[in-house]
This record gives C-alpha cells, sequence and structure tokens, in this order.
C-alpha cells in the first residue's frame, strides 16, 4: 500500500513538472497554433520517404499540407533534412559472403516559418535487418518490404517528436 501511494506522489510530480512521453505533448506540438498552411520539403533522395511523411501528416488533419509555389508568406514549413537510407553488411557466413544486410535510415526535421527556426530535431534514425536467402529477386523484395517497414516507423517516430517538441 506504502509503494502504491508513493508510486501515485512521484507521477503527480511528473505530471506537475510538465513531464510527458514523447508524441503525448499536446495537441499542436511544435507547429504553432495559429498556422494555416504546412510546406514539407525535403533535401537530398528522400523521395520515398517524403511520400509517407506527407500521407501520414495529411491524414492527422491538423493543418492543410499544400504545395511551397502554393503557400502563404507566413506558412509554417516542415524540413526533412539529412535524410539517408543504407544498406550495409552486418554477418558473414564462413566463406566470408554476406548473409545479413542491415538498412538504416536516418534524418532530422526542421520546422521554419517566414524564414526563422521554430524547432529542430535531433537524428532520427531506425534500422532493420535483411536476410540473405534465395535469389536476387528474393533478397530485393525483403530488402523492399524491410524498408517499407522502416519508412513507417521512421515517419511515425518523426511525427512524435513534432507533436511533443522533443
Amino acid at each position: 500500500m506504502r509503494g502504491l501511494l508513493l508510486g501515485f506522489i512521484l507521477a503527480l510530480f511528473l505530471n506537475a513538472c510538465g513531464y510527458h512521453l514523447v508524441g503525448q505533448g499536446g495537441d499542436a506540438g511544435v507547429i504553432p497554433e495559429d498556422a494555416t498552411q504546412v510546406v514539407v520539403m525535403a533535401t537530398g533522395n528522400s523521395g520515398k520517404l517524403l511520400r509517407v511523411f506527407r500521407q501520414k501528416l495529411v491524414q492527422s488533419g491538423d493543418v492543410p499540407i499544400v504545395s511551397s509555389k502554393d503557400a502563404d508568406s507566413d506558412a509554417v514549413e516542415i524540413r526533412m533534412e539529412h535524410v539517408s537510407e543504407s544498406m550495409s553488411a552486418s554477418a558473414f557466413d564462413a566463406a566470408g559472403i554476406a548473409n545479413q544486410y542491415r538498412v538504416t535510415i536516418s534524418g532530422s526535421l526542421r520546422v521554419l516559418q517566414s524564414g526563422k527556426e521554430l524547432w529542430a530535431s535531433e537524428v532520427i534514425s531506425v534500422s532493420g535487418d535483411v536476410f540473405v536467402s534465395g535469389g536476387a529477386v528474393a533478397i530485393e523484395a525483403h530488402k523492399e518490404r524491410v524498408s517499407e517497414a522502416l519508412r513507417d516507423e521512421w515517419v511515425q517516430k518523426a511525427l512524435g517528436r513534432l507533436r511533443s517538441g522533443f
């Protein structure tokens, strides 16, 4: 009973100081409440990840997502930066031939309005393994499935950070 009471008091203290979990930080997060438009941009070779990110952001329905050419001067910009998707050998058989690869997707976000930075994330990174078995077509299909799942995971982490401000 005493432990339960202590746990309850500790939870109250954490709540009182503003502590919250990533993705649980209120409705708007780092996007200003008065924002009427959001432009999502990316640098580098991030087409597939950008497409998934935009799609999930549109589904949240908080603020209309517009293209940069249709945006007002005070539109909020979300920039995906330093995005990379890499695959490197991570395990080898007795003959020294790779039989497992690690796929890693990483990048960061910045939020700007009227040219001023409102928020920037640390690097967000996710990774998963591709096991080599079957022919080249089977390996490539497995790599694409893993990459697709990792893109979804990266986007969920990124949206959680946008919502919480972490």
